[in-house]
């Protein structure tokens, strides 16, 4: 069962009582709070209100803080809750963020507090490095565990998963994986993936957009979150030449802040010359912000992800198309 704390504190009763409840089909449940440092740290005035706030089913959420007199804070009903959890659930909560408190000492007297944090590209690489020894009876070169991680990366399940293929794919037990293999076998970076989106995008493609959108997700496996980061990129990309295009500067003097270099920078900047003038400062500036509010819906949960950034697909390709003049037909006379 899955929560989020952003919905306030009218929900710890629901939370609780899901917990505290035995489920129908199940044995076992986990009980997900997303965004509980949202839940736990609510102003003064939300305190007040928190223990009654939860709805019809939540008897188990109610009662009175630790002086006595005052309705429990969401905080203090899971310290309450942490003092005899049920035997039938897990409770999870799961926070970008975290003060730590008295709630933390209840929780490790019966479970744990842990710090996730994802693997750094050296990490994983090490990572792999030992994974395919231990697990897959193989080895694999410094350089081609970084190659591995460039093209799928620092997702161990996915380089675990990988490593496996290339196993077998090596020729057996002890032949080692080597960089040509992992080439041939895994295909393009997450970097070559993402430029490729990109550009679909300056080109207004949406097709072709939405196509490398699935591409990424279904088949690389990549987080749209992430992905929401190349679309951010491009349009901060025709904000900045439209504003430069329109007072008269050249992209090539840009190509540092535009990131535009490489054998085919020429074509890149032509390209993303062609989109700024198309779009104008007005409509890049509109683009951009809805770009950045997509990133934040899809950080936030706000929406389905790959819904979010689908749309913002089309909004690119409306903004980024020339707007044409309205035809007007010379009115005839009848007859």
């Amino acid at each position: 069962m899955r929560f989020d704390g952003q919905q306030g504190p009218r929900i710890i009763a629901d939370i609780l009582d899901e917990c505290r409840s035995f489920g129908l089909m199940q044995q076992h449940k986990i009980v997900l709070v997303d965004n509980a440092d949202l839940l736990v740290k609510v102003s003064e005035e939300e305190e007040g209100g928190s223990a009654s706030m939860g709805g019809t089913g939540g008897s188990s959420a109610r009662g009175l803080g630790k002086r006595g007199h005052s309705p429990a804070t969401p905080r203090e009903l899971l310290e309450n809750y942490a003092a005899e959890p049920s035997e039938s659930a897990t409770l999870v909560l799961r926070a970008s963020t975290w003060r730590p408190g008295n709630l933390d000492k209840a929780v490790a007297a019966v479970g744990q507090v842990h710090k996730c944090e994802p693997m750094s590209d050296d990490e994983a690489i090490a990572w792999a490095q030992r994974r395919a020894k231990d697990s897959h009876q193989t080895s694999i070169s410094p350089r081609a565990a970084e190659d591995l991680v460039n093209a799928v990366g620092a997702e161990l399940g996915r380089i675990d998963t990988e490593l496996e293929k290339l196993a077998l794919a090596a020729g057996g037990e002890g032949a080692p994986i080597t960089v040509e293999l992992v080439e041939q076998m895994v295909g393009v970076t997450k970097q070559e993936e993402f430029w490729a989106i990109q550009d679909a995008l300056l080109k207004g493609r949406t097709g072709q957009t939405i196509a490398e959108l699935r591409q990424l997700i279904e088949v690389s496996r990549h987080d749209p979150v992430a992905i929401g980061w190349s679309y951010m990129d491009a349009a901060r990309k025709i904000h900045m030449a439209a504003s430069a295009v329109a007072q008269g500067t050249s992209l090539r003097a840009l190509s540092k802040p535009l990131r535009l270099w490489g054998p085919d920078a020429d074509r890149r900047i032509e390209e993303l010359t062609n989109v700024a003038k198309a779009t104008g400062p007005t409509r890049a500036a509109r683009l951009f912000a809805a770009a950045v509010q997509t990133d934040g819906w899809n950080k936030s949960s706000h929406g389905e992800p790959i819904r979010n950034l689908e749309v913002l697909t089309v909004r690119f390709a409306q903004a980024t198309r020339a707007p044409t003049r309205p035809h007007v037909q010379s009115p005839t006379r009848a007859g």
